[in-house]
């Protein structure tokens, strides 16, 4: 079944709302305090990524606390388990903040959730709130999508079909996996690398969710 946003609720999705995690009662809780290490980050990001990271900004991007992938899974499961295929209307899905690097004015982040959108969502064609899209459609269970937002940022996004069980009939498809990517901190204009370390930080998040349909996220993107 198909969702249906409002022009302003579809604008607060596409333009990246905050992300924020969730206690078990589904309210706001404190984030986690500062580790010592970005464990999160380093295994979405691979060894290339983080590489990637560090040339880009000189070796000074920080990382910055955030969500473990433990309790992103939670979050997800959670979420998705509460999800019902009468389900109208715009929802408001938690994302977990997976990884985060700052250095000056720029912010790099990685975020994952719950997808507002079906997995075949129509990004390709420009609507009242937001341009036109770049699709790529990677493989029956994984897409990607980048381009300019209406607020003039780029914007990169991989949605993964992942079905939890004791879920409804299509939720997978209904209710996918959405990742996104913000990047304004290491200057790169580069689309295929940063989808390049999206595809690997998507693989690295399914393995983590357990879907029972075992989507395959490859390493690469598709050539152009």
């Amino acid at each position: 079944m198909g969702r249906r946003l409002t022009a302003v609720a579809l604008a607060v999705v596409l333009l990246g709302a905050g992300a924020c995690t969730a206690g078990e009662d589904g309210g706001k809780e404190d984030p986690p305090p500062a580790t010592a290490d970005a464990s999160a980050c380093d295994a979405l990001l691979g060894d290339a990524g983080t590489a990637w990271l560090k040339d880009r900004t000189g070796g000074t991007s920080r990382p910055e606390p955030g969500d473990d992938l433990e309790k992103a899974r939670s979050l997800f499961h959670r979420q998705v388990g509460n999800w019902g295929p009468a389900d109208g209307g715009a929802r408001t899905f938690l994302r977990a903040d997976l990884c985060r690097a700052t250095g000056g004015a720029g912010l790099f982040e990685l975020r994952y959730g719950p997808s507002y959108f079906p997995f075949d969502q129509r990004f390709d064609k420009a609507s009242d709130v937001s341009p036109a899209q770049t699709v790529t459609e990677v493989n029956s269970d994984v897409r990607l999508v980048h381009g300019k937002d209406a607020d003039g940022a780029t914007r990169y996004r991989v949605y993964v079909r992942c079905k939890i069980a004791g879920t409804p009939a299509q939720q997978e498809s209904e209710v996918p996996i959405e990742g996104l990517m913000t990047d304004t901190l290491t200057g790169d204009t580069d689309a295929r690398a940063h989808l390049n370390h999206l595809l690997h930080s998507a693989k690295v998040v399914a393995d983590a969710f357990d879907c029972e349909n075992k989507p395959v996220v490859p390493e690469d993107p598709p050539a152009a």
